[in-house]
């Protein structure tokens, strides 16, 4: 039964509107003592307790918060203030699950309060839950319709539930009822544009046509509501009138490839005919260097050498450094890269100071000639050559930071880490003003696991009153500095701050996506509406960011490594003591800055599920995801979450060579367990039908996949060669090494493949007795002689 409700005497009920009024002031610490003036009279009132508790844990006291509030909510469950405080400190602990159950038990006895409403739409939409946001709109609309922002928000959470007819309505009864807006107001405006955007979704172009028409005295973004009509048109087939809405842009910004793109889309039915539109385009708008640059992708045979001739030409004398960034994508085409080559070789050699011809050109233009063919020798596989050059270039121009720059990635190609970790640092100390350059630097420190020199370097860009410069990247939310930071820390063996990095770059990406929070009702009260469903829709993907799907990835294998090696003395946790003095805006501190409680854990196969579970829902795609899943579940045994992992890579890339060596293990471990559970044994018998291979004894699998794929590539032969000392141990680890060994044939082994190699030659020798001539040193002065700068393959790192 429960606890009779307390009543309050005439001077409590005062002091408890003064409680709430100073809570809603932020006066948190007279609210305290209010609070504890009237709970010295009435210890068990609810609503106070529950206040209070939300009190505190505004002013960072979160577990005697957390524990306030929910003894408010047991002293009166009949109080919507009570369920409504819990809901709120629920929503501050970002823990929106259980924010919504309090916030629905309050609606249950406050079903009037349209704050209570409006704060559970955000926090629906939130997690996404469009159907009671919808009905959350609906019940705000229907009871306040004359303020314009209830009807945008219903027509965006129509959108948002993939509704747009619903949306499209909505919007539309809005606009007749908005008969006295003034001209040019951009709230208006903008729920135009909004409105237009969902009709041209829906493929409603005519639609789209008839409602910039309409409105277009109201429209302050003439340039969107242009190229919305543009596209309209071209969707309609009204190909003149699309040409003439394009051009017409283009004469307001010549530089916009995407007009560029649209406008020769419509005006060429061939290749040929659309070179020779960009040619009339390059004369119309001379000074556009991305119409000249579309004509490099184009063009075809002689017409490409004359144009990126003069590209070429007219860059370099210019000295335009990010030329090469800007056309190497143009090496994907058959023939350009060699015709590129060519081109700048001839500037070369008729701009060397040697040469009498070069006597009228300034010598930057040699220069930069060499420059380019630097960055064109390192990417195309020619260390060697690139170095040459840009020490040739060193040598003339000795103070030019990006020429050090440049080296250091030269030598990062090559494998040469710690060469080109000093370089970057020379380029570093050229400018020490350079936020750049100093980041640079701080990155290729981190490749050469020289953290603390990194930090050092770091520290100064970093706030000068912060004593960790680490913790002021973190406050800048710095994840691809996280990143390699944490494997910094993972190759040292330093796996509790490998882990810390690894986790903060989770809370960092978990940071963004819940300060969305913050912009639901902003974005509605300023009407910035097509930017807000953008700003959702890339909320949506923030899990699937690089650098996070390479953090989670890192964490998983840490985690499993330490479940393959248990750490026998795990340490104890340093205990952190809260200050005193917090409030509102005082960040709490970290409480294990050191990552001992993450190390310390002794379920790392569980922990690593943390990071799997976005990874799957995010990044699914990625077959690097279900290999990851793979190895953490087949050590559990959850061979249903096995299977899984097992058909998603084998629809993504069915030859994948981790995918075949794990294919084996599965064999080897159903095999060795005998009977699978009956679900289990279920969903193996129906895989078995589409997949054939999951019933291959391994002998069978190991051989196939040499003879259809051990040479596709070197990761693949690799792949062979894990699978077959899988299938046989050491009994064949000679076979295995020769398959090895093959790769020396190979002039297209990249660097990572050949260390991978390396590693597994040096475990297999470890394992068994190899001959010399498949020992981990003769690997290794082969290795050598393919990339000669690399730091792994050096004869100092050669095997005692």
């Amino acid at each position: 039964m429960p606890p009779k409700k307390v009543q309050l005497s005439s001077r409590e009920r005062v002091l408890f509107a003064r409680l709430i009024q100073e809570y809603e002031n932020r006066k948190y610490k007279p609210a305290l003592k209010t609070a504890d003036a009237i709970l010295s009279k009435a210890p068990e009132h609810g609503e106070t307790l529950a206040i209070k508790g939300l009190v505190l844990f505004t002013l960072q006291q979160r577990e005697e918060g957390l524990k306030l509030a929910k003894l408010g909510v047991r002293h009166d469950l009949t109080s919507f203030i009570c369920w409504h405080a819990l809901g709120i400190v629920y929503r501050m602990d970002r823990n929106y699950e259980e924010s919504l159950k309090c916030y629905a038990q309050a609606l249950r006895i406050e079903g009037g309060n349209l704050n209570l409403v409006r704060e559970s739409g955000f926090m629906q939409l939130q997690l996404r839950n469009y159907a009671p946001l919808i009905d959350a709109r609906l019940v705000i609309l229907r009871t306040q319709p004359h303020l314009r922002t209830n009807w945008v928000a219903l027509a965006i959470a129509h959108d948002l539930a993939d509704n747009k007819t619903q949306a499209v309505r909505v919007l539309a009864a809005y606009e007749d009822l908005s008969r006295d807006v003034p001209k040019h107001n951009y709230e208006f405006s903008e729920v135009v544009l909004y409105h237009a955007s969902l009709l041209e979704q829906m493929g409603e172009a005519d639609q789209v046509l008839k409602l910039l028409d309409q409105q277009k005295a109201r429209i302050v973004d003439g340039m969107a509501a242009e190229e919305c009509k543009a596209r309209a048109h071209q969707t309609l087939g009204h190909t003149q009138e699309a040409i003439d809405a394009w051009y017409k842009m283009l004469e307001r910004n010549p530089d916009n490839k995407r007009t560029i793109s649209n406008y020769l889309d419509l005006v060429s039915t061939t290749d040929d005919a659309r070179f020779q539109h960009v040619l009339e385009l390059q004369h119309a708008f001379p000074k556009s260097a991305a119409i000249r640059r579309m004509a490099l992708h184009i063009a075809q045979g002689d017409a490409f050498v004359e144009q990126a001739r003069d590209y070429l030409e007219r860059a370099l004398v210019k000295n335009v450094p990010s030329l090469f960034s800007d056309i190497k994508t143009l090496y994907q085409q058959p023939g350009k890269q060699t015709v590129i080559e060519e081109l700048v070789e001839s500037f070369r050699q008729r701009w060397d100071p040697r040469q009498q011809e070069a006597a009228n050109e300034p010598p930057s233009s040699y220069l930069f000639a060499m420059y380019y063919l630097v960055h064109h020798y390192s990417y195309t596989g020619h260390p060697g050559l690139a170095l040459t050059y840009v020490d040739s270039i060193l040598a003339h121009t000795p103070t030019m930071p990006e020429l050090y720059m440049t080296r250091a990635r030269v030598l990062k190609r090559a494998g040469a880490y710690q060469a080109a970790a000093n370089a970057m640092q020379e380029a570093r100390l050229l400018d020490g003003q350079d936020r750049y350059l100093n980041t640079k630097a701080a990155k290729y420190l981190l490749r050469v696991n020289q953290i603390d020199e990194a930090a050092r370097v770091l520290k100064l860009f970093t706030r000068p009153d912060v004593a960790d410069p680490v913790a002021d990247l973190v406050d800048m939310q710095a994840t691809n500095f996280l990143v390699e930071l944490a494997e910094a820390h993972e190759r040292r063996g330093e796996y509790a701050m490998a882990l810390k990095r690894f986790h903060q770059v989770d809370k960092t990406v978990q940071d963004i996506y819940d300060d969305q929070m913050d912009f639901h009702s902003y974005c509605l009260r300023k009407m910035t509406l097509r930017a807000y469903i953008r700003t959702i829709r890339f909320e949506d993907q923030v899990f699937s960011n690089r650098d996070y799907v390479r953090a989670a990835r890192g964490a998983v294998a840490l985690y499993v490594h330490l479940h393959d090696n248990p750490i026998r003395e795990k340490p104890v946790p340093t205990k952190v003591d809260l200050p005193d003095d917090l409030d509102e805006n005082t960040p709490l501190p970290d409480m294990d800055p050191k990552g001992e409680a993450l190390l310390a854990t002794d379920t790392p196969l569980e922990a690593a599920h943390r990071f799997l579970k976005k990874l799957q829902l995010f990044a699914p795609d990625d077959i690097q995801t279900w290999l990851c899943t793979f190895e953490v579940a087949i050590r559990q045994q959850k061979w249903l979450l096995v299977l899984r992992a097992l058909s998603l890579s084998s629809r993504l890339d069915e030859t994948h060579p981790e995918l075949h060596v794990q294919l084996i293990r599965f064999r080897q471990e159903v095999d060795a367990v005998g009977t699978l559970p009956e679900v289990a044994a279920k969903a193996l018998a129906s895989l078995q039908s589409e997949w054939p291979a999951l019933a291959a004894p391994v002998s069978v699998l190991q051989t196939e996949y040499l003879q259809r794929h051990g040479h596709a590539s070197a990761t693949h032969t690799l792949g062979a060669a894990r699978g077959l000392y899988a299938v046989h141990g050491d009994a064949q680890a000679q076979e295995a090494a020769e398959l090895v060994f093959s790769l020396r044939k190979r002039d297209d082994v990249p660097l990572r493949v050949l260390e991978q190699a390396h590693t597994f030659v040096q475990r297999l020798a470890k394992h068994t007795s190899l001959p010399q001539a498949l020992s981990p040193a003769e690997f290794q002065q082969s290795a050598h002689a393919l990339w000669e700068h690399a730091d792994a393959f050096q004869p100092a790192a050669a095997p005692l």
